[in-house]
């Protein structure tokens, strides 16, 4: 019987930032081009997480 090695794909979110843009896809972009787009993880949980990164992002209007 043959063996196989199995990778989870782990799904989280992060807070990204108030962005002000016309729309909330430029919003999305804004940030996701952004510093507050990458991801780190301790390192406890880097033995058991590779590559961290964020994969989308949605906007939302932020209350004044």
């Amino acid at each position: 019987m043959a063996k196989f090695n199995v990778v989870g794909v782990v799904t989280g979110s992060k807070y990204l930032g108030c962005f002000e843009a016309e729309t909330a896809e430029e919003a999305v972009e804004m940030a996701l081009k952004s510093d507050k787009a990458s991801v780190s993880v301790c390192h406890h949980c880097s033995e058991e997480v590779e590559d961290p990164e964020v994969q989308s992002a949605r906007a939302e209007l932020a209350e004044e």
